[in-house]
């Protein structure tokens, strides 16, 4: 089975260089980025109306047919939710990942999922964190995207519990959502669907994994 890549694909993901390769978009509000001791904390000043009306984002290059592991850790002032999302940079705005909207708590919790890159090539896919909306301040640290095989879930996550959170949007095509243990057995298909459903919530379930969305054949 193919290791988990060491190279992290977020250049500093660790925000130990501060704000180096990261952006800051006020489009239709205002919040201020502060790095201290590999932390990003976000002082929300204005939300705006919509979630996207603050962005924190990043560019990370993408391969046609590569799996990919994405992680990060956050918590915020009070419970909120925030939009993550990996995508094509320009005014369609194609999604390669399947974009979360995750519950952020007042305590530190780690956010994992899997992906495989469909489209063609991309060397300035968008990361893009979107928290308008919603006055809380929050924190995020340890942001990683690193390549995978199909059939690796990461063993290095494998003491980590998945965050039953959230939601995915689903493929266009016939779907499993699917849950894996962390050495990539798969435990049981947790909904499917026909394709073109929209937004879905995750189910809340109190059993350690990873959930996959993934397409089949009809």
């Amino acid at each position: 089975m193919k290791e988990l890549s060491k190279k992290n694909l977020v250049e500093n993901g660790d925000f130990s260089k501060g704000l180096k390769s990261w952006r800051i978009e006020n489009l239709h509000g205002n919040f201020e980025a502060k790095a201290q001791n590999k932390e990003m904390n976000f002082e929300i000043q204005k939300p705006g109306k919509d979630s996207w009306s603050l962005q924190f984002c990043t560019n990370v290059s993408l391969k046609e047919g590569e799996a990919y592991i994405f992680t990060m850790r956050a918590k915020a002032d009070a419970p909120r939710t925030l939009n993550v999302n990996i995508k094509k940079n320009d005014k369609e705005y194609i999604p390669y990942a399947n974009g979360r909207i995750i519950d952020l708590s007042t305590n530190w919790q780690d956010y994992s999922w899997k992906f495989t890159m469909k489209e063609i090539d991309d060397a300035a896919a968008l990361l893009s964190f979107d928290m308008g909306g919603n006055p809380t301040s929050w924190n995020l640290k340890d942001v990683s995207l690193r390549v995978t095989s199909e059939d690796d879930l990461g063993r290095s996550y494998r003491s980590r519990i998945q965050k039953n959170s959230g939601y995915f949007n689903s493929p266009n095509e016939p779907w499993e959502l699917r849950f894996y243990t962390f050495d990539g057995k798969l435990k049981k298909v947790l909904d499917k669907g026909k394709g073109g459903e929209g937004m879905r919530a995750y189910p809340r379930i109190d059993q350690s994994g990873v959930m996959v969305v993934k397409e089949v054949k009809g």
